[in-house]
């Protein structure tokens, strides 16, 4: 039940950051995670752990 419950969360966060990612080409990976972590009030490792489906966070 709660993997459903993020699922939205997790589409939103793999969205921005890949908006993110396009506007800010010049950034590291860790700014970008850390941005994304900042608007989703969620640690960059939960964000790294979304984009690459690691762990609870796998599809």
């Amino acid at each position: 039940m709660a993997k459903q419950q993020f699922k939205p969360r997790n589409q939103a966060v793999k969205m921005y950051f890949e908006e993110l990612a396009k506007q800010k080409p010049e950034w590291r990976l860790d700014a970008l995670e850390e941005k994304t972590a900042t608007k989703f009030y969620i640690s960059p490792r939960t964000v790294r752990a979304i984009l690459k489906g690691e762990g609870n966070y796998a599809s």
